[in-house]
């Protein structure tokens, strides 16, 4: 089976100081893959490279068996790779309903039947909204939501066009309970029903092997270990 997403040999640095070391990787199609390290591992800019935010110094990425190594995030965006961010950004005068609609128009991609919406854009944005318990949010700007809901909705902007791909760095760090249970549940039912891989980066190992079936180990930037879940 070809990989949805493999890295072979990435090499990254910056300032002549590296932080990735001879990385590689492979993501199957569906699976689930969590990322783990201490701070300072290189888990970040592993996801930057893998999303395409920056380009490796060596190395390769390929997607479905396709050389994307210089395809930019933009690029890899349309087909089919999404990422959410540690610190979101969303648009802050936009409502939260906005915010979702602008990330599904993106080029690209065919706009297919997304969410059971029944082709109505708009209401498959408030249903994924309200998968995401943003629901009662969705008419106000971005910039009023507290940091818990940004991170929901960052969630949410990230399966708006149903990636086949979803990387996920740190999404679930600093939560309430309950918003990363009801992230989790998002998170599953997006693996499950809809068949979405995702790599998770996160420090908190109990989440990592509740949600993961493979956890890889992040230690200066090479990967040490790795363990099946």
């Amino acid at each position: 089976m070809t990989p949805v997403l493999e890295a072979l040999q990435i090499r990254k640095g910056f300032s002549g100081t590296p932080v990735l070391d001879n990385v590689t990787l492979s993501i199957a199609p569906g699976e689930a893959v969590g990322l783990f390290g201490p701070n300072g591992s290189g888990k970040t800019t592993l996801v930057d490279v893998l999303s395409g935010r920056t380009a490796p110094d060596a190395g390769s990425v390929r997607f479905e068996g396709r050389d994307i190594t210089r395809f930019p995030m933009d690029a890899r965006y349309r087909i089919g790779i999404s990422r959410t961010f540690q610190i979101p950004h969303p648009y802050p005068a936009l409502t939260v309903r906005d915010a979702v609609l602008v990330t599904r128009f993106a080029p690209g991609r065919e706009r297919t039947q997304w969410v059971a919406g029944g082709g109505n854009e708009e209401a498959a944005a408030e249903e994924l909204l309200a998968r995401a318990g943003l629901y009662d949010q969705r008419n106000i700007p971005c910039a009023r939501l507290s940091q818990g809901c940004l991170r929901r909705l960052e969630f949410a902007r990230a399966l708006a066009r149903r990636p086949k791909l979803l990387i996920l760095d740190e999404v679930f760090s600093a939560l309430s309970a309950a918003d990363e249970d009801d992230l989790v549940a998002l998170l599953r039912s997006a693996h499950q029903d809809e068949g979405t891989a995702f790599l998770l980066v996160s420090h908190n190992p109990p989440l990592l092997t509740s949600t993961c079936r493979r956890i890889l180990v992040l230690e200066e930037g090479r990967i040490v270990r790795e363990r099946k879940v």
